[in-house]
């Protein structure tokens, strides 16, 4: 399941090696895509009162929190650099608007 990184001593920190980076997230894509497919085939393990919520946040929350926590760098970068593009259009579209609007005054 999940765990800090700053639980972790520092010999198990080193970044892995570049063919090995991406085995980790593979599995727990395959474990939440098997997760997600096993609740919607079988409403028996989305859980009741004998099992509470225990067995969906094993087969999809848990995975799901592993990979945003390992990707979490790749979704920063995603979301700033989506923060950015929506930014620039609307002052790039105050700047066209100021200018129609200045030619259209002086061609009067």
């Amino acid at each position: 399941m999940f765990v800090a990184s700053f639980s972790l001593p520092p010999s198990i920190m080193r970044p892995l090696p570049q063919k090995r980076a991406g085995a980790p997230l593979r599995m727990l894509t395959a474990w939440l895509a098997a997760g997600a497919s096993l609740l919607a085939l079988f409403p028996v393990l989305r859980g009741g009162m004998a099992l509470g919520a225990t067995v969906p946040f094993w087969l999809v929350a848990a995975p799901a929190i592993n990979l945003a926590w390992f990707t979490r760098d790749r979704i920063a970068s995603t979301v700033v650099r989506a923060l950015r593009r929506f930014r620039r259009p609307m002052a790039g579209q105050a700047r066209r608007l100021q200018s129609r609007g200045r030619a259209d005054r002086s061609s009067r």
